[in-house]
């Protein structure tokens, strides 16, 4: 579409560079809830909780990378996701994904003071997010 308004978006992590891509709007998981990244929005820097980012394609397909927290910085130029962890559905073990979620259950069930909630909590989300990323497929992608 002609004068259609997009930005590019990088996720990175110190590992690796997960994705580079222009699209039309950005879905993050802030700590202080949802929210969105339209073209233009004004600079600012969030902070992200483990879940799914979702990124609008300018072809209007949806692309989900699940993200273990961080920031997401918008600059004028570029919105740039800098993640402790992000995967693509194609890069998740929905098997590992799925015992890790059982083993934080398990821990925050069995609250007997020696668990960390704060930490056990972080890592039944970070697994809630993989396996909801990885329920996307390829398909998507």
């Amino acid at each position: 579409m002609a004068g259609e308004k997009t930005f590019p978006v990088e996720i990175l992590t110190l590992q690796k560079s997960c994705l580079r891509e222009t699209v039309r709007f950005v879905i993050a998981p802030g700590q202080e809830g949802v929210f969105e990244i339209l073209p233009g929005h004004a600079p600012f820097v969030f902070a992200l909780k483990p879940g799914v980012v979702r990124l609008h394609l300018t072809d209007n397909q949806d692309r989900y990378i699940a993200v273990g927290g961080g920031f997401l910085i918008v600059q004028p130029t570029q919105t740039t996701v800098l993640a402790r962890s992000a995967e693509r559905p194609e890069e998740i073990d929905k098997a590992r994904a799925e015992r890790a979620k059982e083993r934080a259950e398990t821990r925050l069930a069995n609250k007997d003071g020696a668990i960390d909630v704060a930490r056990a909590t972080a890592a039944l989300q970070r697994a809630l997010a993989r396996l909801k990323v990885a329920s996307y497929g390829q398909s998507v992608i």
